[in-house]
């Protein structure tokens, strides 16, 4: 089992201290149908203006903006470590759903297609903004073929964390998570609840990616989905059992706890895997193009 044990924040830990918490408003709402009213693309461009004019000048990614609504929308008033952590499991979900080139967009607003189960109810909600189930629904059902929701405007904070994340300058910190949720909803109905929840993703071979500095794992789960030479499966379900175990223990970061020197995550060994992995992926889709152009 990997160790607990956590030596420093994250080297992004305070880069975000002196941002202003302010929103980035788009002033576009949701409509009947379930969607944002405005273009994503015009939606960007309104924030990259309003981001210039608040001191921060860059050009913004519809990639970047989208994920700044996903965080804000999922984790608003998160640290900025689960803000972090929660958009790099949309960055890696991205990619296992849609290969080493996958996008954000691709996940958060582009997901809906004749092959999904929503289809054709959900194909006007392709390539628009908004929650991912119906306000009154009662359920957590997604009849807008959403992944997750992107109905919020992203504050200025959200954006930039989404930037930094995007330009792959964070560098794995959520210990290659792919997805979240919030078991402190399912604190009430008891142990056998929560530990059926932790069991259920096991299942699915999903599992805890273990405790990470700034983040209240019973406010937010981050799971990873580990490969098939993986052999400790074992004890990774019962490291998320004994995260989960009532009463809940929530995490105590010591406030004198040092910054990190280098990037969390930021091994050589790491490095090393993303870009054969890079490299591996781009050779396999030349490859394919060039098989096609010779047919």
């Amino acid at each position: 089992m990997a160790s607990s044990k956590i030596d420093c924040y994250p080297y992004f830990h305070n880069l975000f201290d002196d941002v202003a918490n302010v929103v980035i408003n788009s002033g576009c709402g949701i409509g009947g149908d379930g969607n944002v009213g405005c273009d994503p693309e015009s939606m960007r461009a309104s924030a990259e203006a309003q981001l210039a004019a608040l001191g921060y000048p860059r050009s913004l990614s519809l990639e970047a903006y989208t994920l700044g609504r996903y965080m804000h929308s999922e984790v608003g008033s998160g640290t900025i470590e689960e803000r972090v952590a929660v958009g790099e499991a949309a960055v890696n979900r991205a990619r296992r759903e849609y290969g080493i080139m996958g996008s954000v967009n691709d996940l958060l607003l582009y997901r809906q297609n004749p092959k999904s189960a929503c289809w054709p109810a959900c194909a006007a909600n392709r390539g628009k903004y908004g929650p991912i189930h119906g306000v009154g629904t009662g359920t957590s059902t997604a009849p807008y073929g959403r992944w997750a929701a992107t109905s919020r405007d992203p504050s200025l904070k959200s954006l930039l964390i989404a930037d930094l994340i995007v330009s792959g300058k964070s560098f794995d910190f959520s210990n290659g998570a792919d997805d979240q949720d919030g078991p402190e909803a399912w604190i009430n109905q008891g142990q056998a609840s929560l530990t059926g929840y932790v069991q259920r993703l096991a299942s699915k071979g999903k599992y805890w990616v273990g405790p990470l500095p700034g983040v209240d794992h019973w406010h937010t789960f981050l799971q990873f989905t580990p490969g098939p030479l993986v052999t400790n499966k074992a004890e990774l379900l019962q490291r998320g059992i004994e995260a989960l175990t009532l009463p809940a223990q929530r995490p105590q970061w010591d406030p004198n706890l040092p910054v990190c020197s280098k990037p969390i995550g930021a091994s050589a060994a790491k490095i090393f895997a993303a870009v054969f992995g890079f490299l591996v992926g781009a050779w396999v889709f030349n490859k394919g193009m060039l098989r096609k152009a010779g047919q």
